[in-house]
């Protein structure tokens, strides 16, 4: 295991009722689907899957509701 990126912020989403993050990893291990696990290097705490996904507020065909 080693690390590959760095959570910059997460949440609960009440859209998707799952928790969901932002950050930063390598290129080389960002493309989209890729299985990652997000958690501390130090082993003390749990750690979750996760996966690559494409931007969440990036909606190339305008499925979004707008008000």
């Amino acid at each position: 295991r080693q690390q590959v990126g760095t959570v910059t912020s997460g949440t609960r989403s009440p859209i998707l009722r799952k928790n969901i993050a932002l950050g930063w990893m390598a290129v080389e291990h960002a493309e989209i689907g890729t299985q990652v696990e997000v958690g501390k290097m130090d082993g003390h705490q749990k750690r979750l899957p996760a996966t690559v996904v494409r931007f969440p507020h990036y909606d190339p065909d305008k499925e979004r509701v707008k008000s």
